[in-house]
């Protein structure tokens, strides 16, 4: 009986533990982290613009990659932004200069070897093209 009544109590003591760890150390979900968003291509005469926000919640400052991939060629562009603030890329994309329908974007933090968000845009040059033999 003396074994069982002591496992009964250093059970009881382990949750205790647990409760009491549970409610010093809560877990936040509710924390946010680098982002993009107001993501937007615009269309004009001759070009399109992607534009979209990089918003830093890291509690310091970033540094953070943009490897934009246009006619299979990569062009990186390195920007640091200050802690909780955001960054609004602007990429001017001429349609006459385009060989291939897929534009992408893909955004890294420094230190990360996954982009934290990717963006891929698919212009249709058919319809580009017809529309400037228009013209």
């Amino acid at each position: 009986m003396n074994w069982a009544k002591a496992i009964y109590i250093t059970s009881l003591l382990v949750l205790g533990v647990f409760l009491v760890l549970a409610f010093y150390h809560p877990i936040t979900t509710e924390s946010e982290y680098s982002k993009v968003q107001w993501v937007q291509m615009l269309k004009t005469n001759g070009e399109r613009i992607a534009e979209f926000n990089i918003v830093n919640h890291e509690g310091k400052d970033m540094n953070y990659t943009i490897t934009s991939f246009i006619n299979g060629k990569s062009c990186n562009s390195s920007v640091r932004i200050p802690s909780n603030r955001t960054y609004t890329y602007i990429r001017h994309i001429y349609m006459e200069e385009l060989v291939e329908d897929e534009v992408t974007f893909k955004v890294y933090k420094e230190g990360w070897s996954l982009p934290i968000d990717e963006l891929t845009y698919y212009l249709n040059l058919t319809f580009a093209n017809s529309e400037k033999s228009y013209r």
